[in-house]
């Protein structure tokens, strides 16, 4: 008897881009895909599809002696980040951003003392201001800073949530997704999943 095993067909970089744009993930529109494809050659999109090409989106280029994010609706983050002072405001920014204004902080502050283990953020949110207290471990990103956005997402009543692909290190994606676009995007992924904490 015979088996027969269908060969993994593969999908091209711009089959992935393509359908990563139905979702809502789209390429920075002041960059090209040439750009993208001169950090990656096609074949290593293939290898892992739609992983690769998320980090990538999620990353930045420099252009011009600036960094541009690739997309906006992607972040590919280190979660060993948190050095000094002013890097829990770079990430409630990165979130601003992605949230497309629903979450439109402003008066973005923060304290960062990894020696005596204190640090907080502060913003003004829809004329009310906020304040929290973090947890300090080395330098390593508090990550109930993400459950309190999500908090402040269903107070704002929408279906988006702050989702998160962990990579199996200190490397994640994260996004602001509704929950039909994680259903989507975890459609097109193998073994890695985007959830919400």
């Amino acid at each position: 008897m015979f088996r027969f095993f269908k060969s993994k067909k593969k999908v091209s970089f711009h089959e992935q881009l393509f359908e990563l744009q139905k979702i809502g993930i789209e390429l920075n529109p002041i960059l090209n895909k040439e750009l993208i494809l001169a950090e990656y050659s096609n074949e290593e999109f293939e290898k892992e599809p739609y992983l690769l090409l998320l980090i990538a989106l999620g990353s930045e280029l420099e252009l011009n002696g600036n960094y541009i994010n690739c997309s906006n609706e992607i972040w590919y983050l280190d979660t060993e980040c948190i050095e000094d002072t002013g890097d829990y405001v770079l990430i409630a920014e990165r979130i601003k951003d992605l949230s497309k204004n629903y979450l439109d902080l402003k008066n973005i502050k923060d304290f960062v003392d990894i020696e005596n283990q204190v640090a907080s953020i502060s913003f003004t949110l829809d004329e009310r201001d906020y304040c929290w207290k973090l947890e300090v471990n080395d330098d390593w990103i508090d990550e109930k800073i993400i459950v309190m956005f999500n908090d402040l997402l269903e107070i704002k009543n929408t279906d988006k949530r702050v989702y998160i692909l962990d990579l199996g290190g200190q490397d994640c994606l994260v996004g602001i997704f509704s929950r039909a676009q994680v259903k989507q995007l975890n459609n097109l992924l193998n073994k890695y999943k985007f959830v919400s904490l």
